[in-house]
């Protein structure tokens, strides 16, 4: 029995090679590298609890784009993200659209002109898993910045899929910190912005339901031969 469990960890090496070699070759066209986020036609708007855009979903361009993104030059953004607006910044999301993105080609960049088909097929997207919103103002300074943070996944068109981050930023100006919380808690009425963003695909992909069986089969097959002996 003991010669079985040490040829059992000999083999673990081996099998979780084959395992992750496998993950690998799954995701090697999951979507990586970055790029910038610029709107000509859609607007945020901020208003009791919510940021969404205007149109929803909106088109954007996409520019300074590296990797994967390189192809596509514009996606639609999609809202709301909601979340508590009596709590003051920062706060935490607790619910938005998906995709919050999807890519494809415009005619011209972020302009909804001609064929929008790829932008709104659910193929080439991000998914959001956790988004905060920080309002903030320099000392003398009569802008506000909104910095919304954003962490997800990139799927590609066969379903590979790589994590994601980025932000989206927007100003108000001559106004206060405390003037935009109130927006949020719905004490002052809504108001639109222009906003930039950018965002980057990590290089790490996201472990298939594949990859976890097969780790599962191999310390499954370690545990028994423990118990066999013990027993």
């Amino acid at each position: 029995m003991k010669n079985q469990i040490v040829a059992s960890i000999a083999a673990l090496p081996f099998a979780l090679g084959t395992v992750f070699t496998g993950a690998g070759v799954a995701n090697a066209a999951g979507l990586t590298g970055g790029f910038s986020i610029g709107s000509v036609i859609t607007t945020i708007e901020l208003s009791e609890g919510q940021l969404t855009f205007d149109p929803n979903p909106g088109p954007v361009g996409l520019a300074v784009s590296s990797g994967s993104f390189m192809d596509f030059n514009s996606a639609a953004i999609k809202g709301p993200l909601t979340f508590d607006g009596s709590t003051g910044t920062p706060y935490t999301v607790t619910s938005f659209a998906d995709p919050f993105l999807d890519f494809g080609n415009l005619t011209f960049p972020g302009i909804p002109f001609g064929d929008t088909t790829s932008i709104g097929d659910g193929i080439n997207t991000f998914s959001l898993t956790k988004s905060t919103i920080n309002v903030m103002q320099m000392s003398d300074n009569a802008n506000v910045d909104i910095l919304v943070s954003l962490y997800g996944t990139f799927e590609d068109a066969e379903g590979n899929k790589t994590q994601g981050k980025g932000d989206l930023t927007l100003q108000l100006a001559d106004t206060t910190v405390a003037e935009v919380e109130s927006i949020f808690n719905g004490t002052n009425p809504a108001e639109s912005a222009t906003f930039s963003g950018a965002l980057v695909a990590e290089m790490e992909t996201v472990p298939e339901p594949t990859v976890l069986f097969g780790l599962g089969v191999v310390t499954a097959g370690l545990v028994t031969s423990r118990r066999k002996k013990n027993s």
